[in-house]
């Protein structure tokens, strides 16, 4: 799909900045309100824009562990029918295919490491469509950086920390997350009548989430595929995971057009960086660059290309 330079500065704007009004998106990217509503309309009826997604904090929410799973089925049919239990799952917030090891990859939150190790248990107890091999990656932080091929600086979001405090919430918060997390551009007015509370009310409550630390950004789930971007993970284990080497991790992340995310765990590999890319030079140029930040020290490094998340992302699937 080819943008256009209007495309490119409405999309470059919305993708953290989708929660405003019409009015103020227009005067912000010097487009009329006509173009914005027009464009806005176009892009999620193409599928281009799959999902407006609010940026939540979990263990602000009592949800301790964030895991990603991978696992290897013992049958190849086994994705397929395992979806609408993925989709549907109280813990996973996503899921997608893995090309080359594994089968698929999980992505899901807990309250505990007990609930954890309950959820892996039931996975490896299905003896109808048996797990034959499987990795569990625990970060202890991981951050999520802004699609730079907007060229909008923005700052990156820190999703793992170890230093939090869990914030009390009421139904009527849960009320107003739970909407949020269905449709990130759900006009307030909404909220109020679903949550039966008062607009004044219901944007007070929103302030505080985000005062508090709860919701701690958006963004949009667009169809990369659609841009001609693929998604690679790049599993790196670093023999000497040294203060100064998460450091320059971290800053090449954080500034290399094509970093997605970035999560270091106790465990092998030690750090994944999710890259997107158009082709498989670009592919290669990115491990390069990698192998170069460690070009005295010893490195492993593994490539699993992912497929995009199959269906919805339920930001919140505990409530």
């Amino acid at each position: 799909m080819k943008l256009t330079e209007i495309d490119f500065k409405l999309l470059s704007y919305l993708y953290h900045n989708y929660r405003e009004s019409v009015s103020k998106i227009a005067k912000e990217t010097k487009l009329t309100r006509e173009q914005v509503e027009y464009r806005l309309k176009k892009h999620q009826k193409e599928g281009l824009i799959k999902q407006f997604i609010p940026i939540f904090n979990y263990p602000k929410m009592g949800y301790e562990v964030i895991a990603t799973l991978f696992m290897k089925f013992d049958k190849n049919l086994s994705v397929g029918k395992k979806g609408k239990e993925f989709s549907e799952d109280k813990n996973i917030i996503s899921w997608g295919k893995v090309y080359g090891r594994y089968d698929v990859y999980l992505v899901a939150v807990f309250k505990n490491e007990k609930e954890l190790n309950d959820f892996i248990s039931r996975l490896l107890e299905d003896t109808e469509d048996p797990v034959v091999d499987y990795n569990v990656i625990k970060p202890y932080f991981a951050e999520l950086y802004p699609l730079k091929m907007f060229k909008h600086k923005v700052k990156d979001y820190t999703l793992v920390e170890s230093d939090f405090k869990i914030v009390k919430l009421d139904e009527k918060d849960k009320e107003i997350l739970k909407s949020l997390s269905a449709d990130g551009r759900v006009r307030l007015i909404d909220i109020a009548n679903k949550t039966k509370i008062s607009s004044e009310l219901a944007l007070y409550k929103i302030r505080r989430l985000k005062y508090e630390g709860i919701i701690i950004g958006n963004r949009i789930q667009f169809d990369m595929g659609k841009l001609g971007y693929f998604f690679t993970l790049v599993l790196i284990n670093v023999r000497h995971f040294s203060e100064s080497n998460k450091k320059k991790l971290r800053d090449f992340a954080n500034n290399y057009e094509h970093a997605n995310s970035l999560i270091f765990s106790l465990q092998k590999p030690n750090c994944i960086l999710q890259l997107f890319h158009k082709d498989e030079k670009e592919l290669r140029l990115s491990i390069e660059k990698i192998k170069g930040l460690f070009k005295d020290e010893y490195i492993d490094i593994d490539i699993l290309p992912i497929g995009e998340d199959e269906g919805k992302i339920r930001t919140l699937p505990f409530l």
